[in-house]
């Protein structure tokens, strides 16, 4: 299956106001990736780019359910909505007026100023992002070090479109994998992304890639608490193209990182995980003496 036959199947009874997702397309387990959830609301609109999509997550989205999709419009914007019952899940707008795109050169010259990684990210088996096990995951895994967060890819083909060109899932799918993980490295917790703006520039090329991120980037919001951050990032083609840009909020609590805990040592070292999220060490202790 590719991820377009994944996205039509989930849209297969859109005219009556019902999707459900598959289980391929889940981040967390059992809960829809916050990129697929978008790739599903420009999926159902089909904009040319450039194109701008700006999604608020509200509650988690269950796979294998069936959930309303409301739509609308409002001027030359889209609206859609995810709901379950009488709980919104997922809202977003979808537009063809975009804001001014960011230059690419400081970040691309930051890049090739610090090329060698600390290391690489853990992942898990059934993520559509970073699962080395799901049939339509991108099985990407970032590379980082203490100034960038980074991957040059070569797109799976299960992500071609038609006429040859690259489903511009992976640019809502990969750009929300990369902000979770900058939040997530930044606050030492795992959590959820939030809202999640894309913006498409033009159409994507099945080709080699190069996704990117500036750890410095990441600030803080107004939350008391402390609880969300905001990132930032491109992808490019490896002449420095910019292809799509993402604006993330992110929200990280240690109940996220509890959550994930088994979903991640079932594939990766347990000093590995403990690198990046030092409470992972305390949560693990305490579930080998309960």
């Amino acid at each position: 299956m590719t991820i377009e036959e994944a996205l039509r199947g989930a849209l297969a009874d859109a005219a009556h106001g019902r999707v459900s997702f598959p289980r391929d397309l889940q981040g967390f387990p059992g809960t829809v990736h916050g990129g697929a959830v978008g790739a599903l609301f420009y999926r159902a609109t089909t904009p040319r780019p450039p194109a701008e999509l700006r999604l608020t997550l509200r509650r988690g989205v269950p796979t294998d359910t069936a959930l309303a999709l409301v739509t609308g419009s409002s001027g030359a914007r889209a609206r859609l909505e995810l709901r379950q019952g009488d709980r919104a899940l997922a809202e977003a707008t979808l537009s063809r007026q975009v804001a001014r795109a960011p230059d690419p050169t400081p970040l691309l010259e930051a890049w090739r100023a610090h090329p060698q990684p600390d290391g690489e990210i853990p992942g898990t088996a059934t993520c559509l992002a970073c699962g080395s096990g799901n049939p339509l995951g991108l099985r990407v895994r970032f590379l980082w070090n203490s100034r960038l967060l980074w991957r040059q890819y070569t797109p799976r083909a299960e992500y071609r479109a038609a006429g040859g060109s690259l489903h511009p899932a992976l640019a809502t799918i990969m750009l929300d994998e990369l902000g979770w993980w900058l939040g997530a490295l930044a606050q030492g917790e795992c959590g959820v992304t939030t809202e999640v703006t894309v913006t498409i520039l033009r159409p994507l090329p099945f080709a080699p890639l190069l996704v990117l991120g500036d750890r410095a980037l990441v600030r803080s919001t107004d939350d008391p608490r402390g609880r969300y951050c905001r990132t930032s990032g491109v992808l490019v083609r490896p002449d420095g193209t910019l292809l799509a840009t993402a604006d993330v909020q992110f929200a990280g609590s240690r109940a996220y990182t509890r959550r994930l805990l088994q979903p991640f040592l079932e594939v990766t070292p347990a000093e590995d995980l403990f690198r990046l999220f030092p409470s992972a060490r305390e949560l693990l202790a305490r579930r080998a003496g309960s």
